[in-house]
């Protein structure tokens, strides 16, 4: 695919997840801040207000890290989740932001941005991710 200015852009990977939100509402009852710690950055956790839609924000940030793994071809055990970290731009769209493990496995794949788009309902978060080389 040309981009504007005629660069090229190739997809490495996609990758989707969908998360139950009782369930994760389930783990955080049962593990608390722990669970909390081990799978979200401190940015992440500041960005998810608390209130009644935490659950759902949580969760779809948390399907956002899945589908960028998998975009990346590794499954939850090839990088850390603080590795991957789900920002909003200020406008509004999310972003992926790589450290450690996750950006040495991106720049050995070529992977110069991963797009993410994410959703939620009471029931449902839904993410997917799309790494892109340009």
């Amino acid at each position: 695919m040309a981009a504007a200015g005629g660069t090229s852009t190739e997809v490495v990977g996609i990758g989707i997840d969908v998360v139950e939100v009782h369930r994760l509402r389930g783990a955080l009852a049962r593990w608390g801040d722990r669970l909390l710690r081990r799978l979200f950055t401190a940015g992440e956790l500041s960005r998810a207000r608390p209130g009644q839609a935490r659950p759902q924000r949580l969760a779809a940030r948390f399907a956002a890290k899945e589908a960028v793994m998998k975009s990346l071809g590794v499954g939850w055990r090839g990088v850390g989740w603080q590795t991957i970290e789900i920002r909003t731009d200020p406008q509004g769209k999310p972003e992926v932001i790589l450290h450690g493990s996750a950006q040495r496995l991106a720049e050995e794949l070529g992977v110069d941005e991963v797009l993410v788009s994410l959703t939620h309902s009471g029931a449902l978060a839904v993410a997917s991710a799309v790494a892109l080389r340009r």
